[in-house]
């Protein structure tokens, strides 16, 4: 049960988190101080001390946050009748907060493409190990499994963020159905007797 603290602490966080938001739409992150996050937020800067040693800190926390979330979304389900469909439903969980978050995960990259890479990139290979690890599908593979992750890790990261800075980005429609020819399991697999 979480205690009146828990809750302060859950508070204050998220109105920081919401004033640096903000404060990106107004101006890029290297001209943001921690002066400008504590008035937007109406958080007194000792408080905001108390929970961030800096800015970056807390756009570190914020981007944790945002890892673990589309983490957790993409293992929902773990297991899957074929890797297509695992690798599939990761897309399709990615492409749905990407378009939820949209504008602030492009603020985001504006103001930290290195974050940003590593969020996304990061974030589908622990979801990818796994997902694998669940449903034994290294046995079936023509190539290391651990080869063939960043090789679809690099194609799907290297995507989102184009897709991100795209002003007509694909449809999440028409996204699947990209990866849904790239996913090809006769490409990676053993072939049955």
């Amino acid at each position: 049960m979480e205690t009146k603290e828990d809750l302060r602490v859950m508070r204050t966080r998220k109105l920081l988190s919401m004033a640096l938001f903000q404060l990106l739409q107004e101006q890029p992150f290297d001209k943001i101080n921690v002066n400008d996050i504590c008035e937007k937020s109406m958080v007194h800067r000792a408080t905001f001390y108390n929970h961030f040693k800096d800015k970056n800190d807390l756009l570190n926390y914020i981007m944790d946050g945002i890892q673990e979330y589309i983490f957790e979304k993409s293992i929902e389900k773990e297991t899957y009748q074929t890797t297509k469909e695992m690798y599939l439903s990761i897309v399709s969980n990615l492409i749905d907060f990407m378009t939820s978050q949209r504008k602030n995960l492009a603020m985001i990259f504006r103001n930290s493409l290195d974050k940003m890479l590593m969020l996304v990139s990061e974030t589908i290979k622990r979801s990818l190990y796994y997902l694998m690890s669940k449903n034994k599908y290294k046995e079936e593979y023509l190539m290391p499994s651990d080869f063939i992750i960043n090789f679809f890790t690099g194609g799907i990261t290297t995507i989102g963020i184009d897709w991100l800075q795209s002003d007509n980005p694909y449809s999440k429609e028409e996204l699947l159905s990209y990866f849904d020819i790239l996913l090809d399991e006769k490409l990676f697999l053993k072939q049955k007797d």
